[in-house]
């Protein structure tokens, strides 16, 4: 079988580099191209206007590429002007002059493309709905149901290494299973361990929700078809898709006695977990303490990229508190690790991406912001602001149901459902984040 390599294809672009992103992007996953094209990189500084940018290709050979690719992506405007007299570039050829990579098997990137400039305040529930979500051709119901027989597999399995559960993601045809982990962790489902190299499931577990007319559930954790049916008998069952079928559906309770669930079945009656997190996270100091220190790291046998507020550039380490990207000296496509410096304790720590990206913005001057809707009990956060894992479940767990996403003419919004006053109170409070309520009104 040949080795697969992974190559560069160069072309030039007249227009916003932001949009050429958004759009490589959404048509990849569209049509499930991720596997031969994975990312993106656009040159340097560019703006709108005249630039270059290059796709990473994955086949047999620099140069070859797939049929799949060639048909329907390199056939749209974007890919009019190749770049002349070379069929193809490695990464060292080209890295000088390239930004960050862009990963396109989500079409919400990582890090947004463009400059993030001082927050501009506008109204986060003043909502247009998502170009990337509306465009996206995807069968719900389909995507779901795959989703769904993950979760059932996970839980006849109950526990197991990185790899099985990455095998699972690939056998349902699933796409990205870090971020899958990720939302699993965030749903409840799932716990993993700090090396990310084993997972186990969680126990069936009912979570109490805030519901004005009765009594309500959502079902976390294990879960298994012959106990959804024989729940019937005793509650009122609805299952709601997740935002673009990115999850297993959010199965939700109803019922008058719920202690007669767990004298039934085996499943935990766990409470009110988003109050009970908000409730025992630490602060934002706190919680930075508890990440995962790495010691042994000598600086100068490495290359640094730091984090600036928008993306990774090119840094020459010089012990500055901040988020950074750990490469090897004779480089390659790939960095080693992203990692936390802290200058006061002299120490590196790791944690999850987004909870890291969130720490760095706290330590510079920019301001962390969130905006509430009481009348509706909706949360904003900006999509550029995410918040750290934990902290994020415990909005999740009010309602379920991961974020839905939501562009305003200036922002991409995170918007989180079912959201009780005191719960943002606690929750920003402890991350630093300034919160504007009765946002809509003004």
């Amino acid at each position: 079988m040949p080795q697969i390599q992974r190559w560069y294809k160069g072309f030039s672009y007249t227009g916003k580099p932001q949009q050429l992103v958004d759009e490589v992007s959404r048509l990849v996953q569209q049509h499930y191209l991720s596997n031969f094209v994975p990312l993106l990189r656009v040159q340097k500084g560019a703006k709108k206007g005249r630039f270059y940018f290059f796709i990473a290709i994955e086949s047999s050979q620099i140069g070859s590429v797939p049929p799949e690719v060639e048909s329907v992506l390199l056939k749209l405007s974007f890919f009019q002007y190749p770049i002349k007299d070379s069929p193809g570039f490695i990464y060292e050829q080209i890295k000088s002059m390239v930004g960050a990579a862009h990963d396109v098997y989500e079409y919400t990137n990582n890090i947004p493309y463009q400059i993030v400039d001082e927050f501009v305040y506008d109204n986060p529930f003043d909502l247009i709905e998502s170009a990337s979500i509306k465009n996206v051709a995807i069968n719900i119901n389909t995507i779901s149901r795959q989703y769904d027989q993950l979760l059932y597999w996970l839980s006849a399995l109950g526990s197991g290494t990185w790899e099985s559960f990455k095998k699972g993601c690939e056998v349902l045809q699933l796409q990205d299973s870090k971020r899958i982990l990720r939302r699993f962790r965030l749903l409840g489902h799932i716990e993993s361990s700090l090396d990310g190299k084993r997972w186990s499931i969680a126990p069936g577990t009912i979570v109490k929700i805030h519901s004005q007319n009765s009594q309500e559930f959502i079902l976390c954790g294990q879960r298994c078809t012959s106990w959804l049916t024989q729940l019937k008998e005793y509650a009122e069952i609805i299952s709601l898709d997740q935002p673009t079928a990115n999850a297993p559906p959010c199965i939700r309770l109803k019922v008058n006695e719920y202690k007669i669930i767990t004298e039934h079945f085996s499943i935990i009656d766990a409470g009110d977990v988003s109050s009970q997190l908000a409730d025992i996270l630490p602060d934002i100091t706190g919680w930075q303490q508890s990440l995962r220190s790495i010691p042994g790291i000598v600086p100068s046998l490495y290359e640094w990229k730091q984090f600036d507020g928008n993306d990774f550039v090119e840094h020459t380490f010089h012990n500055e508190t901040g988020m950074y990207q750990m490469w090897d000296r004779k480089c390659g496509d790939f960095y080693r690790m992203t990692l936390f410096y802290d200058t006061e304790t002299d120490t590196w720590r790791q944690g999850d991406w987004y909870g890291l990206r969130f720490l760095a913005m706290h330590y510079s001057d920019r301001s962390l912001m969130a905006y509430y809707d009481a009348t509706t009990a909706r949360l904003a956060i900006p999509f550029s602001q995410r918040w750290p894992e934990l902290y994020e479940r415990a909005l999740v767990l009010a309602s379920g149901l991961l974020p839905t996403y939501h562009k305003t003419e200036q922002h991409l919004w995170l918007i989180y459902e079912n959201i009780a006053a005191n719960l943002v109170e606690k929750l920003t409070k402890k991350l630093c984040v300034t919160c504007e309520e009765d946002f809509s009104g003004a």
